[in-house]
C-alpha cells in the first residue's frame, strides 16, 4: 500500500471543508454585518499529540515520526470590524465598536452584528427571519418606520418626539465561547455585560469577507485539491498496471 494514500485522501478531504467555509464567506460578502471564517488546517501527529495525555500532557507518548494525513483544527470567526454604508431606511443600525444586537426567538437570545432591521405584523423592530429586536425593556414596539434615533440607541417617534424604546447592545468577555449560527447570528450560554459601541442610524456594517482575498484563497484550495485527486489517480493505476503484472519469479 502506498502512504500517500493517506496523505492524499486526506487532503482532498481537507480542502472541500476548507472550500466550504470559503463559499459561505463569499455568499455573505454583501450580507450586512457577517463576521467571515478560516478553517484553520493541522496535521494529523499535531491533533493527537493534542488529544493525548487528559489535563496532563508532561508525560505523553509519541505516537510517531511522521505525520501521514491532514486534518481540520478548526473554524475561526474573524470578528474585526467591517466598513459602513449609508442607507435611506430609518430601521436601519450599525455598530462602531465591540458588541451586539440582542435578538428575541423561540428558542432564545440570539446575537448579530446586522442591523438591518424592520417591522413584523404586530410593529414589533425585527429581524427578518429571526426575530423580535430586543431593548433595554424587552421588545421594541414602534408601530411605525418613521422615527428617529441617537448615537446611544434612542428611538424616537419622528412626528410627536416620544420615546419609543432604546436598543439593547452587549459584548462578552470571550469570543471563543460565541457559536455561529444560520440567519447570521450567534449563540452563547456565557453572560453578556453592556457593551459601550456608538449605535449608527440610518447606516449598516458592510461585511468583513473581502470577496478577492476570499477568491484567491479559493484558488490556492481548488488546486491544491486537484493536485491530490490527480496523484491518486497516478496511484490507482499504478497499482491496477501491479495487479495486473502478478508477483514476478
Amino acid at each position: 500500500m502506498f502512504q500517500g494514500f493517506y496523505t492524499l485522501t486526506s487532503g482532498v478531504l481537507t480542502q472541500n471543508r476548507n472550500l466550504n467555509v470559503i463559499s459561505n464567506n463569499m455568499t455573505n460578502a454583501i450580507t450586512p454585518g457577517f463576521k467571515s471564517d478560516r478553517f484553520v488546517i493541522s496535521d494529523f501527529y499535531s491533533e493527537m499529540m493534542i488529544r493525548t495525555g487528559n489535563k496532563n500532557k508532561a508525560d505523553t507518548t509519541r505516537i510517531g515520526t511522521m505525520s501521514m494525513i491532514a486534518g481540520g483544527d478548526e473554524t475561526v470567526t474573524d470578528y474585526t470590524q467591517g466598513g459602513l454604508s449609508v442607507t435611506s431606511s430609518t430601521l436601519d443600525f450599525s455598530l462602531l465598536g465591540d458588541g451586539f444586537f440582542a435578538i428575541q426567538t423561540d428558542n432564545g437570545t440570539v446575537y448579530t452584528r446586522n442591523g438591518n432591521f424592520s417591522l413584523d405584523d404586530a410593529g414589533y423592530l425585527s429581524l427578518p427571519e429571526v426575530g423580535r429586536v430586543l431593548g433595554n425593556d424587552g421588545p421594541i414596539y414602534l408601530g411605525t418606520d418613521r422615527i428617529t434615533a441617537d448615537s446611544e440607541g434612542r428611538l424616537y417617534n419622528e412626528q410627536t418626539g416620544a420615546l419609543l424604546g432604546q436598543l439593547m447592545v452587549v459584548d462578552f468577555a470571550d469570543y471563543a465561547q460565541l457559536n455561529k449560527e444560520a440567519g447570521n447570528v450567534f449563540t452563547t450560554n456565557a453572560n453578556a455585560v453592556a457593551s459601550d459601541a456608538e449605535i449608527g442610524w440610518q447606516t449598516l456594517e458592510d461585511s468583513n469577507a473581502d470577496p478577492v482575498d476570499q477568491m484567491t484563497r479559493m484558488m490556492v484550495s481548488q488546486r491544491a485539491l486537484q493536485s491530490s485527486a490527480q496523484i491518486l489517480s497516478i496511484y490507482d493505476d499504478l497499482i491496477s498496471q501491479m495487479r495486473t503484472m502478478g508477483p514476478t519469479s
